[in-house]
């Protein structure tokens, strides 16, 4: 590789942002009752939940969904082939996912995650690609260009455009310089070369769930700043061994329940009571609080805010402000995710365990979960057969129709990216239907508000968490969900004078045109 073994490593450590009031103290007074309402039960809750709890407040967390953990829920289906716990979908990773980790290993619950250091692409018009991100850079780059058997140096060249302003992403000026442009609109503007394109940056639009011709270009120079261009390891991934139900969701819930904390699922909030500028509890509950932190996902903020009840004139104005902000919040479109359990194995590369498939519409990508899960993988042994979990993004159109009927229709192009399945019998299926999703369609970087944008806006005990929350740090996904909720428990801790938890970030600057070593 080039440059692996002769040039220095940048240095990994994250930016960080210490707390506001270092010298106060680390946790309530003995003797003080806080009561704080999390609402929303995803990884942005939990999160919130967890640095309350750990510090004495008194935490009441509702969750509107019969499991915890939002878009890494876990569930328990009992097909014709057996019990099964099914996740939300496939979730990886990334190397800047600092406060992710840190959850992780709080927890103790290092040992059910895995390196996935390479990512395999199929295409139908090209050679399949094995990207990795080896060396610090430029050489990083340089190598996915030496690997590849279909990019030349000719083809980085016909994108320089484009690679100037990626590796020169200012996080400060993203949203205000790109979010009204699409990023095809943007790659045309930058003539990226249709090769490149489609190899290197089509790919990275097709798995946001969105619909890649609205995409925002500021989402996608941030997505490639993060999980690529901002730090040399950024690309490299990790997966769980087990589902995620029993590698994290179920121990936080576990732990948030032996610091005191009230954990309750199946209970939807139908929103808030307001008084004097304050969140004091939620509607149809006589049940007060000091603080309330919002945490649902777009569609569970748009009814909470729409059932919500002012009880004077200040906080009627407070919740104007608010439903005006974030009712421009929108939802991506409907997305499936379809696992199946068939009768024959594949016996692949482990590289080839996450194989993406930007051109193999309306497969965005495939999981083999026999490569990847041990329950999975226990089955798979036992039975012959394999594993594999379909993504579909992207697919209003298949809304309603049953897990058989949606193979049947995409079967050709599974059998196109993986052609073990040829004359294979699905004996059951799992199929997750879903419109939850954050949109990053043009104009929506602008409107998320920061998690703080309630206090500003009156109501001075409410903090707000989730991937529709824009952080002044580059950050997405689920990374933004836990980074978010510890920025809600910020607010409250500070407001009460305890000290605030820090922060681990992805740095705000792209590398530039000149590597910086050391």
């Amino acid at each position: 590789m080039i440059g692996w073994n002769m040039i220095p490593d940048q240095p990994s450590a994250p930016d960080t942002i210490g707390p506001r009031n270092p010298c106060d103290a680390d946790r309530l007074p003995d003797g003080a009752a806080r009561r704080v309402l999390v609402i929303g039960g995803g990884v942005a809750g939990l999160s919130a939940a967890l640095e309350l709890a750990e510090r004495g407040y008194q935490v009441t967390l509702k969750e509107a969904a019969a499991v915890l953990g939002g878009r890494l829920h876990t569930r328990d289906e009992r097909l014709r082939t057996g019990a099964f716990r099914v996740e939300h979908g496939l979730h990886m990773w990334f190397w800047q996912y600092y406060n992710s980790f840190d959850i992780i290993r709080r927890l103790g619950r290092e040992r059910y995650f895995r390196p996935l250091v390479e990512v395999y692409y199929q295409f139908k018009t090209y050679k399949p690609e094995i990207v990795r991100s080896v060396g610090p850079y430029p050489f990083n780059v340089l190598n996915v260009v030496r690997e590849s058997p279909n990019l030349s140096v000719l083809d980085v060249a016909g994108a320089r455009g484009a690679l100037g302003e990626l590796v020169g992403y200012n996080h400060d000026l993203n949203y205000r310089r790109f979010d009204d442009e699409t990023f095809d609109a943007w790659g045309r503007r930058t003539r990226v070369n249709r090769r490149f394109w489609d190899i290197v940056m089509g790919p990275v639009a097709s798995v946001t769930l969105n619909d890649p011709a609205r995409i925002s270009a500021a989402e996608m120079l941030l997505y490639m700043h993060l999980f690529f261009l901002g730090h040399p390891k950024a690309f490299r991934r990790s997966v769980a061994t087990v589902d995620h139900g029993t590698a994290l969701i179920d121990p936080w819930g576990a732990r948030l329940r032996s610091l005191g904390a009230c954990v309750e699922v199946s209970a939807p909030v139908a929103g808030l009571r307001l008084e004097a500028g304050r969140a004091v509890g939620e509607v149809g509950s006589p049940g007060r609080y000091d603080a309330v932190v919002l945490a649902s996902d777009v569609g569970g903020l748009h009814r909470i805010l729409a059932g919500s009840v002012p009880f004077d004139a200040a906080s009627a104005a407070a919740l104007t402000a608010l439903r005006a902000r974030l009712g421009r919040l929108a939802v991506a479109p409907a997305y499936h995710v379809l696992r199946g359990w068939f009768d024959k194995p594949i016996r692949r590369r482990r590289v080839e365990a996450v194989i993406e498939t930007p051109q193999h519409r309306p497969i965005n990508l495939i999981a083999i979960f026999s490569m990847l899960e041990e329950q999975s993988a226990a089955w798979a042994r036992e039975r012959g057969g394999s594993v594999v979990e379909l993504h579909l993004y992207n697919t209003p159109w298949l809304g309603g129709l049953g897990a058989d009927v949606i193979y049947e229709s995409i079967r050709g192009e599974v059998e196109d990216v993986l052609p073990e399945l040829r004359g294979a019998r699905a004996l059951d299926f799992s199929l997750g239907a879903f419109q939850n999703f954050t949109s990053l369609e043009v104009g929506q970087g602008k409107q998320r508000p920061t998690s703080d944008f309630a206090l500003l806006a009156g109501v001075r005990n409410l903090a707000l968490a989730g991937d529709w929350v824009h952080t002044r740090y580059p950050s997405a996904l689920l990374e933004r969900a836990v980074s978010t909720g510890r920025e809600a428990a910020n607010h409250i801790l500070f407001a009460d004078r305890v000290r605030e938890a820090p922060l681990a970030t992805a740095r705000k600057h792209g590398p530039g045109l000149f590597p910086r070593f050391g």
